[in-house]
């Protein structure tokens, strides 16, 4: 009431309304600040009068006096702030002032909600600066105040504030004045000038994290402040959750008859819902900023969380608005988007609009619209709501994979796998390899290109270019891990065939470089995964022209040293070296796939999930090659025309020796 009265009525009858709530915000730190400081000359004189006690004695019993007063009863009104454990007069004084304000806070919030809340931001920010004189005060032994010269002759001490007077203003951790007259860094200037020394209520070393940590200062935000807090959180809360009602409404549609359609998906917000919702968190935001919302700096950490459960709540309602329709999003025929998935995306379009504005939102509340000026400590408040923020971007980053791109990704996977597993369909043998010869065109040229083509103009082009380049990652995973899964199980490998695979391998990496970079991200195929596809990918390479078996009189030891030296060893999966060892190996030596009954594109879809992992299918293919090992022992055993065996014996030992070390050392990885 009293920061109303103080308006000046032309601004109060018509005006702009941003100009009114300015004026009114520093009326009100004006008014909480000439509050704080009553209540600091109120504490000044209880810490005082603690103090002379402590040191003045009884001339005659020599007794100091505060044992006097110690010994006596404590009055009623203030025996349950006392602490039991020993007496100290001036906390008996602070709790129970605490607690009254608390209780004022409390029946003045019964009567004007809206209003109290709306005072927190400005009685934090005075309350501050208060507990920051106060601090000093008894840190340094005096009771000077603001209106202390620098040097006290009836004492003979100095005062709190330094010698050039003006020296606590560089030291303040909260000092936003934007302009100093030269007379208030070296005296002071008279009453008139008393209200804006009192925003200099922090003396010199004075800092917020001795503040933060005193016991003044717990007491008076557990028991003076908690519920104005509260309030004020409350407030700020509901004011953000207001426009959540009306983001993705049910669509309604009705037929010819005017019986309602279930089947219709929500409307997704429009982009001036987006950037009202923007505007409404910077606004939120900006309460920390003394000189739009009249707080502190401390508050945007607190005012962060707030916005964070408000984004978990708009990602709730944003669950609900996804179709969910799973790995059918796309049609079977062509691979193009159904209706469904072309609303999951707009969804996603709605969540990277919202993840920008978080991202964006610190600089602009703090740091923007104080250009080109610098200030250390709004860097600092930006950069600490940007840290607090971090778990509302976490929490859409992990809503729109799990409910939009994952079932995207797995679905083009299944369409990239059926492709390559194509490759089994008799394109290696030398028939085939003779005839495509005269026609030029390589498999991946034939079936791949295309597809991909395809996926990075009707999928990669609608999406944001964050969640792209995260789908383009994914299929670049699993395409190069299930393509080189499929190259080891071909049997036989002959030299020709060797030869057009690394063809179709270098047309492989350059149709997925195309791939990655049409996503629209910065992002090499070699930095996908941590690079481990990729340089498989390369040393496969390499593993296909390895040609230790050349030497007949070498024992299955020796060349599995020999394996084991080689440097893309460390590179290629156990599963993908076992399998390419098996087309060296005599016909009773089964492939995986055919050991279980399965085809190929059966098994190597349980060596590499649709997601690109494959820890599982790892260990699911080393069980698989110990089992074919052992068979092929036992046929051996019972075979009558080894003389005519095609194939190396050796390839058995070979893969029991060396998987057992390649197992042992991606262990200890």
């Amino acid at each position: 009431q009293l920061a109303k009265s103080q308006l000046p009525k032309k601004t109060t009858i018509g005006g702009d309304q941003r100009l009114l709530q300015k004026q009114l915000v520093q009326v009100t730190a004006q008014a909480c600040q000439t509050w704080a400081s009553g209540m600091l000359d109120a504490a000044l004189l209880v810490w005082n009068l603690q103090r002379v006690l402590s040191k003045k004695t009884n001339a005659s019993t020599r007794q100091v006096f505060i044992q006097v007063v110690a010994q006596a009863p404590i009055p009623q009104a203030f025996a349950e702030h006392s602490c039991e454990s020993e007496f100290d007069l001036f906390s008996i004084f602070w709790n129970k002032l605490c607690h009254e304000f608390g209780l004022q806070v409390m029946s003045q919030f019964q009567e004007r909600p809206q209003e109290v809340a709306s005072l927190y931001p400005a009685i934090r920010a005075a309350s501050i600066h208060m507990l920051g004189s106060l601090h000093d005060t008894m840190q340094a032994g005096t009771t000077s105040t603001s209106n202390n010269t620098a040097w006290d002759g009836d004492n003979g001490g100095s005062s709190n504030v330094g010698i050039l007077g003006g020296s606590a203003v560089l030291v303040a951790t909260h000092e936003l004045e934007t302009t100093t007259s030269a007379d208030t860094w070296t005296r002071n200037v008279g009453p008139e000038q008393e209200e804006h020394s009192e925003s200099h209520l922090y003396s010199a070393g004075t800092t917020s994290s001795a503040i933060f940590h005193s016991k003044e200062y717990k007491t008076w935000q557990d028991v003076g402040l908690h519920s104005l807090q509260q309030a004020f959180l409350d407030a700020c809360s509901a004011r953000l959750c207001e426009p959540l009602q009306y983001m993705f409404p049910e669509g309604v549609t009705v037929d010819d008859d005017g019986i309602p359609i279930s089947d219709i998906l929500p409307t997704v917000p429009s982009k001036y819902d987006m950037q009202k919702l923007d505007e409404l968190i910077r606004s939120e935001l900006s309460l920390a900023d003394p000189r739009e919302g009249g707080g502190e700096l401390s508050m945007t950490t607190m005012l962060a969380e707030v916005v964070v459960q408000m984004v978990e709540q708009f990602c709730v309602q944003a669950k609900g608005a996804v179709s969910d329709i799973g790995e059918k999003c796309i049609r079977p025929q062509d691979g193009a988007a159904t209706e469904a998935l072309v609303h999951d995306i707009k969804v996603a379009g709605v969540m990277s609009a919202l993840t920008k504005s978080l991202r964006n939102a610190p600089e602009n509340t703090f740091i923007v619209p104080y250009r080109p000026a610098a200030n250390l400590l709004y860097e600092e408040a930006a950069s600490a709501c940007q840290v607090a923020l971090l778990p509302a971007i976490y929490e859409i980053e992990d809503m729109v994979k799990s409910r939009i791109l994952s079932p995207l990704y797995k679905a083009l996977n299944r369409r990239v796998g059926a492709a390559i597993t194509k490759m089994h369909y008799g394109t290696y043998f030398e028939e085939s390899l003779s005839d495509m010869d005269g026609t030029g065109t390589s498999f991946v040229q034939k079936h791949l290109t295309e597809l991909y083509d395809s996926i990075a103009q009707e999928h990669l082009s609608s999406l944001p270019s964050e969640y792209a380049a995260v789908v383009a990652s994914s299929v670049a995973t699993f395409s190069m891990y299930t393509f080189l899964s499929n190259v080891s199980l071909i049997r036989p490998l002959k030299e020709t065939a060797r030869l057009h695979i690394t063809q179709d391998l270098a047309d492989f990496e350059l149709a997925l470089e195309q791939l990655v970079f049409k996503a629209g991200s910065s992002l090499s195929l070699g930095q996908v995964e941590q690079g481990k596809p990729y340089a498989e990918l390369r040393a496969v390479r390499q593993m296909l022209f390895w040609s230790g078996l050349d030497d007949k009189s070498a024992s299955a030891k020796s060349l599995a040293k020999v394996l084991l030296q080689e440097p893309w060893i460390k590179d290629v999966r156990i599963s993908t070296i076992c399998n390419f060892l098996f087309a060296f190996a005599p016909d009773l030596l089964s492939s995986p796939h055919h050991s279980k009954r399965m085809r190929p594109e059966e098994y190597v879809s349980e060596l590499v999930k649709l997601d690109g992992s494959i820890e599982e299918g790892e260990g699911i293919a080393w069980t698989t090659t110990m089992a074919c090992c052992d068979s092929y022992q036992q046929r051996e055993s019972a075979n009558v025309s080894a003389d005519i065996e095609d194939g190396d014996k050796r390839v058995a030992a070979l893969v029991m020796t060396a998987g057992h070390e390649l197992l042992r050392r991606r262990r200890n990885c």
